[in-house]
């Protein structure tokens, strides 16, 4: 189980108090392909993910909100323990950075 925020729109936020479900996005530039992205622990990042969507003129972003979820993962990819074999086995230069999400990741 894990604490997750999702940004999004104030409504979509009231929406899913009162009982709706979340819809999974289906945007060309998700990260990991369509789904329902969460920021883990970090709900200010979240708020910002979502001040900074508000500014895009296509945006369903209009008033900047989060919401807050307790999460299980069940079956998942776990990339930190992805990135930390990499880290421990893979040589120093085969390593390349990636900041993703706030978040340094070491890959080859």
């Amino acid at each position: 189980m894990v604490i997750g925020f999702h940004g999004c729109d104030k409504s979509v936020r009231d929406a899913v108090i009162n009982g709706e479900n979340l819809k999974p996005s289906q945007n060309d530039y998700d990260w990991l392909g369509n789904g329902i992205y969460f920021w883990e622990a970090d709900p200010y990042r979240a708020y910002e993910w979502a001040v900074e969507a508000s500014k895009r003129k296509d945006s369903s972003v209009k008033e900047p909100a989060v919401l807050g979820a307790v999460l299980d993962l069940g079956h998942c990819l776990d990339l930190m323990l992805i990135i930390q074999f990499h880290n421990n086995y893979m040589p120093q230069s085969n390593k390349l950075s990636l900041l993703l999400g706030g978040l340094i990741f070491y890959c080859t």
